[in-house]
């Protein structure tokens, strides 16, 4: 049974979603696995099922929910609207059915529009910080990169074009760099600096990714991609150079050694760095060579390695340091958090590395390395969750720990 002691209700808010997204992992994880050692062939659907099971399933799902733990507010309504939809929609891709897609899709925007009203009303309401703003215009980011994807569904669903250009193209890119990064680096800020005003230069820093993260939709959308990729790979190196110069000084601090939470939070600023880095060489390979994704020269490789650094390496290391807040006591982090912490972070450097070099013997160590390294995290997590008492508090999560 569920257990909240002491704790304040947008806290169990976002333990309650937590949960949801931890479940919907497990498909993605699992299938993560199988493909990545190579041991099962999967077809588009299935591969669609594991891309979505993570972006909106668990990316996002623990993007609100650490939401709610920045604000310090919550709507639960809108926390079980997401619950429900969302794995709908992840279950939709697995079918292929179009029309199922759509209208799951559909459902899920009206739940996203929800989602940033509250939000925006939130954030002009009360302070206003550079981590909260950043979360603030991720989030927006991913409304715009949802209602591209919600279109493409209902285009193939009634057998038209409603968008001109790239549209898988502008969704993809709405849906990463504009959007998980963004938001990453709000949240990183909070817990390595701690951030409560409005530093210029981290402004410039922010708005130059969700600036670029813009542009290059728009752009793909238009047709206009050697112009619009300049731009983009422009405001992405600003944004990495600021991040690195104000957060890696002091993420490079921490005591690598000690099993405590702000080790997560130090080893997502570095998979920003290496994720940024990598997605502007992609970003240039294609600009320069005129490719485009269905060319044969272009390097999907790297691209793959690019999504996975941000989506495991950037998000999963910063949900997994505010789950360490919530849920484990500091006498329970020792093993615990050596184990989760090196197998995560080590398993996905060694299949990054067989990404880059397209070295499958590479992959197939890397990938269950880490799949396997992250399930145990979720058992653990989890069992913790829904049995020990439920204890954090404001001052719990105010402190960069």
């Amino acid at each position: 049974m569920l257990s909240s002691r002491g704790a304040p209700s947008w806290v169990v808010t976002a333990r309650d979603l937590y949960l949801v997204a931890m479940v919907v992992f497990v498909v993605n994880i699992v299938i993560g696995i199988l493909n990545g050692a190579d041991v099962v062939d999967f077809d588009r659907n299935q591969i669609l099922t594991h891309v979505h099971a993570g972006t909106v399933g668990w990316l996002t799902l623990t993007i609100v929910a650490s939401t709610f733990l920045l604000f310090q507010a919550a709507n639960r309504r809108l926390m079980l609207a997401l619950a429900v939809l969302v794995p709908i929609y992840v279950l939709a891709f697995y079918t292929g059915n179009f029309a199922f897609r759509a209208i799951g899709g559909l459902a899920l925007l009206i739940a996203i529009a929800w989602l940033l009203w509250w939000l925006w009303q939130q954030y002009l309401a009360g302070e206003r910080t550079l981590p909260r703003l950043a979360v603030v215009l991720g989030l927006t980011s991913f409304g715009y990169g949802a209602l591209l994807g919600v279109l493409i569904q209902v285009s193939l669903a009634a057998g038209v074009m409603l968008l001109p250009g790239d549209t898988v193209g502008a969704h993809a890119s709405a849906m990463t760099f504009g959007y998980l990064v963004l938001v990453a680096m709000g949240l990183i800020e909070w817990r390595i600096l701690g951030t409560r005003d409005m530093p210029r230069n981290g402004l410039i820093q922010i708005g130059a990714l969700f600036t670029g993260g813009l542009v290059i939709s728009l752009s793909l959308l238009a047709g206009a991609q050697q112009a619009g990729g300049g731009i983009y790979l422009l405001t992405q190196l600003i944004a990495v150079v600021f991040f690195a110069v104000r957060i890696l000084p002091r993420a490079l601090r921490v005591n690598w050694a000690a099993a405590e939470p702000i080790r997560h939070f130090a080893a997502s600023s570095i998979w920003v760095v290496v994720a940024l880095i990598l997605f502007m060489y992609i970003v240039f390979v294609f600009i320069t060579q005129g490719l485009d994704p269905s060319d044969p020269n272009a390097p999907l490789n790297v691209l793959i390695a690019s999504d996975h650094a941000a989506y495991i390496g950037i998000v999963t290391n910063i949900v997994l340091g505010l789950l360490t807040v919530l849920l484990l006591r500091s006498d329970r982090r020792s093993w615990i958090g050596q184990v989760i912490f090196w197998g995560v972070n080590l398993g996905l450097l060694v299949f990054v590395i067989g990404l880059i070099v397209n070295t499958a013997q590479i992959k197939q160590i890397g990938a269950p390395v880490m799949g396997i390294t992250l399930l145990v995290a979720l058992a653990i997590l989890a069992y913790t969750a829904l049995r020990e008492p439920l204890e954090a508090s404001e001052a719990d999560l105010d402190r960069g720990v």
